[in-house]
């Protein structure tokens, strides 16, 4: 069954339809005025407390569009309830509302919502489409969102209010609240974006109250009371509603209102009781034992109370104006006012506090039996009926656990007893997973530890039983044993992503295999990817490459793409360190394209593809290319809050940086990358060592030879927790340092056993590397001809993929270096590559006083536009004044409406003609000729 399907089915109809009166209404006609003039802005916040009116208004003002012109905006409302406080619950129920307006508007971001995997939905991804669509629209349109003030997590407020602060001329937003939500707001009124109807504006006015008693309540009053009566309620709406109740049949009205002067919730209790009491006790008791629904209809009701006579109950109710409010035209279903349903819940709760539970449990048993599974479990819970919520929760197992609704789930767990989901084998594995990203690996650990134990023990006492029946007993129900494989699977995976222990990796997808069926493909695909990490712990990039591969195949035959994604991501790493440049590409466009959903949207996951892709483009010293993609890697990552990607990308950026002499740029990366790294749980596992090379080579790019020192320093004290390949990354970053400390002979004894296995295992990669530093070393100590052969080697390694950086990234001695075997090569015939390596260095300043001496003196220059070899043309002036705002190359490709490749080609001209390497300098030369006005 299709994720999103699923959870579509589960939203209730009846929290889109807009409430309708049951009797009839006063005129407000400075009110809907004023809500006619809100819909020119952003927002309209209507705050005030309960009894307000401020539904009915809405309502109201709402079925009045109907019956205007078709310019009238088109209204989407939802709602709102404590169980929306989940972000992909609240937004499904949002674009959904919106998409009944238009069919398919919404549909591929309901579709993506619902394909992620994880703790944090991407909702900016899916809110900037949002927006996108609604901005090339021709309709209007207008999102309610009632009872806002239900919403309580901090997440949806974050989202909104990026909704809001973007929001495109073509959608109203509407929020009925009874208190003001954590939005911009004062902002927003310095902007003249939001309008807000307050509780002084929506009380009634003494006109107001004698047309309500007269034409809602059918009740004739003189002035004096109706001004009495005014002052007495303060216009409270609600407040008049019950004071009409108890007035008819009541002489001394007088005397009612010396008894209900005070504040708002004394006159709520005091009318309440007086309007309860004096209904039949059928009604009353059906008033009392319903209030714990939040919707109404007579088969619901029906089965809450064991009776056959709600619809009856329901139309009198209605009929007798007794604060129900019919949701749809066909009389099926209600609600009750809100601050009446209060009331009534605390009255049930006093009188009848014992029977709450028997009601909620027979609601979740009357959900479950209609297929509304998130109602069935919230009742169950309500209930305090742990057997059951967990019941329910596990039969949605196959379809919730680790999608979208991950946050859901984690929340309905954590109100269950932490015994009864330990006594539950499949909760615990569940729990365990909610838990993945977002907490350290001790805690996972602890709820798959009370998996296995809660399952063997079903396991054992099952065979005794079955023993003592005198029949054979089997190992275990097959279910039982493919669970205790998917919990191995977990084990395998979790350890060797945060622990890198390839050992124990290995051991549980063992463990697994043996108990996994061979239909469970998406737990076969866990398996062979948590294989490919501890064979990469290992070094043995065949093996892992194998295994990627492998768990791609599974996952894609399960039609797991939010799987298949980053084991595609990881097939491309591994290329990466294997030397197959090429390849890397290949599979990064494929992971990107299979990324791309119908609403044009990219998968989170896809920002390792551009990590990936970032880091092969550096190598082919495409710069500009690399930027762009690490760029985006960059924004996927922080918007999808993607933590390893992030210091990943981050690291990739900076390196990029540095190639472009960035100097500042680079630095600013950096810091990124270690403030992402801070915030991982990586237990005792480093993760520097998948950027340290990189890190220790900015270092001492940038003079921080201390903080390079101090790290190397640091590394000898830790117990030395590292995989094989985490400790040759290590010693590789400290020969960097040694190197740089002119210590030759140190360099070549550390790397001398790194560069023969790396050969073995085949990281072509890693080969390079370190032969291209034992070249340096060699040639420290004056052994050239070492050092040329050794070269040699790097450099026919290097060249069937077009390696370029490793070797220019070295600097000055690594130009000597490759003129020198150029020099000896050439007596063979010509070294094209060996040509192509060289002209890489770029003849260009690396500062700002040779950009100065490259202008032509010193301090600015005013060299005339003449003096360049060749003119830039109308066009290429368009690009750089966007490249001189920051725009990487998609940005200026969609401001021009050209091609992206007609972009690149322009932004290269740009560079030949200004006779620079990189777009900061581009930008600097142009000022100095005058293309570009000076920085104010």
């Amino acid at each position: 069954m299709n994720e999103s399907m699923l959870f579509h089915n589960q939203l209730l109809a009846t929290k889109f339809f807009v409430p309708s009166a049951s009797h009839s209404l006063i005129a407000r006609p400075q009110l809907t005025a004023l809500l006619d003039q809100g819909l020119r802005r952003k927002l309209t916040l209507i705050s005030a407390p309960a009894g307000f009116g401020k539904t009915t208004l809405l309502s109201t003002k709402v079925q009045s569009f109907s019956q205007k012109s078709p310019e009238a905006p088109r209204v989407a409302w939802v709602t709102l309830d404590e169980g929306d406080n989940e972000p992909v619950l609240f937004w499904t129920y949002a674009l959904t509302a919106l998409d009944t307006l238009q069919p398919g508007l919404c549909a591929p971001l309901l579709s993506y919502l619902h394909m992620q995997q994880g703790p944090t939905p991407q909702l900016r991804f899916v809110l900037q489409a949002l927006i996108n669509t609604l901005a090339s629209s021709t309709g209007q349109f207008l999102l309610v969102l009632d009872d806002y003030h239900l919403i309580t997590e901090p997440e949806v407020h974050r989202s909104l209010t990026y909704l809001v602060e973007h929001l495109p001329p073509q959608l109203h937003l509407i929020l009925a609240t009874r208190a003001d939500p954590p939005l911009p707001l004062s902002l927003l009124r310095a902007r003249g974006e939001v309008l807000e109807v307050r509780t002084n504006q929506l009380r009634c006015t003494a006109e107001e109250v004698r047309a309500f008693f007269k034409e809602v309540m059918d009740m004739h009053l003189p002035w004096d009371l109706i001004q009495k009566v005014t002052a007495r309620t303060e216009g409270w709406l609600v407040g008049l509603q019950l004071l009409g109740l108890y007035l008819q049949g009541h002489t001394a009205p007088d005397d009612l209102l010396d008894e209900v002067s005070g504040k708002q919730h004394y006159v709520l209790d005091y009318l309440m009781e007086e309007v309860l009491q004096r209904q039949p006790p059928p009604v009353q008791a059906f008033l009392l034992r319903t209030s714990i629904l939040e919707r109404l209809s007579a088969s619901l009701c029906n089965a809450v109370l064991q009776q056959k006579d709600s619809q009856d109950l329901l139309e009198f109710l209605e009929r007798t104006n007794v604060f129900v409010v019919p949701l749809d035209g066909e009389r099926r279903w209600y609600r009750y006012h809100a601050l009446f349903a209060e009331a009534l819940r605390a009255r049930l709760e006093q009188t009848e506090g014992e029977a709450m539970s028997a009601l909620h449990l027979r609601a979740s048993q009357w959900y479950a039996e209609q297929g509304y599974f998130n109602e069935a479990v919230r009742h169950a819970i309500s209930a305090g009926d742990w057997p059951r919520a967990a019941d329910l929760i596990e039969q949605g197992y196959p379809y919730i656990w680790g999608s979208s609704e991950h946050g859901m789930v984690r929340r309905w767990l954590e109100k269950l007893p932490d015994e009864v989901i330990r006594s539950r084998p499949r909760l615990c594995l569940g729990y365990a997973r909610t838990l993945y990203m977002d907490s350290p690996y001790t805690s996972m650990e602890r709820w798959l530890n009370d998996a296995e134990r809660a399952l063997r023990a079903m396991i054992q006492n099952s065979a005794n039983e079955i023993s003592e029946m005198g029949v054979s007993p089997s190992y275990a129900r097959p279910e039982w044993n493919n669970l205790l494989g998917e919990i191995a699977a977990y084990r395998a995976f979790i350890t060797g992503y945060y622990l890198g222990n390839g050992p124990a990796t290995l051991a549980f997808c063992q463990d697994a295999l043996a108990h996994l069926s061979a239909q469970n493909f998406v737990a076969r695909a866990s398996v062979a990817y948590a294989r490919s990490l501890a064979y990469h712990s290992f070094g043995d990039i065949v093996a892992a490459i194998q295994s990627t591969r492998e768990a791609t195949a599974l996952a894609q035959a399960a039609g797991d793409i939010s799987s298949t994604i980053p084991y595609l991501c990881r097939t491309e790493y591994s290329l990466l360190v294997h030397g197959k440049l090429h390849e890397v590409v290949q599979v990064a466009e494929q992971a990107m394209l299979l990324g791309t959903t119908l609403a044009g949207l990219p998968h989170p996951m896809v920002c390792w593809a551009y990590i990936h892709l970032a880091d092969v483009l550096r190598q082919w010293n495409r710069l500009d290319e690399a930027l762009d993609c690490a760029l985006q890697a960059v924004r996927l990552g922080e918007q999808a809050e993607t933590i390893v990607a992030l210091y990943l990308g981050y690291t990739e950026l900076m390196r990029v940086y540095l190639a472009q002499g960035e100097m500042d740029a680079a630095r600013t990366a950096i810091h990124q990358a270690e403030a992402a790294m801070a915030k991982t749980y990586c237990g005792p596992y480093r993760r520097d060592v998948y950027v340290i090379v990189a890190w220790v080579q900015f270092w001492l790019a940038s003079g921080a030879m201390d903080r390079a020192t101090r790290w190397a320093e640091e590394l000898v004290q830790e117990a030395n927790m590292s995989s094989p390949l985490a400790r040759e990354r290590e010693d590789v970053a400290r020969a960097r340092i040694l190197l740089a400390q002119k210590r030759p002979t140190e360099v070549l004894s550390l790397l001398e056993p790194l560069q023969v296995i790396a050969e073995q295992q085949e990281r072509v990669s890693h080969a390079i590397e370190i032969k291209g530093l034992q070249a340096l070393a060699y040639q420290l100590r004056q052994q050239e001809q070492e050092a040329l052969n050794t070269l040699a080697q790097a450099v026919r390694q290097a060249e069937p993929e077009g390696y370029i950086r490793c070797f220019v990234d070295e600097g000055a001695p690594m130009t000597v270096l490759l003129s020198r075997l150029r020099e000896q090569e050439r007596k063979q015939g010509p070294t094209p590559y060996l040509d192509t390596l060289l002209a890489a260095f770029a003849p260009f300043p690396h500062n700002d006083q040779a950009e100065t001496q490259l202008a032509g003196g010193s301090g600015r220059s005013n060299e005339p536009t003449a003096l360049l070899i060749e003119q830039l043309s109308e066009r290429e002036r368009d690009v750089l004044r966007l490249m001189e705002q920051g725009a990487s190359n998609q940005e200026i490709a969609e401001a021009l409406v050209l091609a992206l490749s007609t972009v690149k080609s322009h932004v290269r001209n740009i560079l030949s003609k200004l006779e620079v390497s990189n777009r900061t300098r581009a930008v600097k030369r142009a000022r100095n000729l005058g293309l570009l006005p000076d920085k104010p």
